[in-house]
């Protein structure tokens, strides 16, 4: 039997396989109306100052680069209108 037959039994035979009933609304809404959040592991709450200091460093870092990007911008707009004549 060739790869191809087997491949097309394989999907024949998942297709008619009958999904499991799952069930999970009952725990859902007791979580929703206990009003209270499970308390953070030490993973997360590492990975959250992680997130909190990566924001706090990528603000200023974002603003030198916008101003080191102006500075930068300048000489090189005066070079494009000093040989512009070439360019028409």
């Amino acid at each position: 039997m060739n790869w191809e037959r087997k491949i097309e039994r394989l999907a024949a035979r998942a297709q008619a396989e009958q999904t499991p009933r799952v069930d999970v609304t009952q725990s859902v809404l007791r979580i929703l109306t206990a009003g209270k959040a499970p308390p953070l592991t030490a993973a997360e709450r590492l990975w959250m100052w992680l997130a909190a200091a990566a924001a706090a460093v990528a603000v200023p870092a974002a603003a030198a680069a916008f101003i080191m990007y102006a500075r930068s911008a300048s000489p090189l707009n005066e070079i494009a209108e000093a040989i512009s004549w070439a360019i028409q």
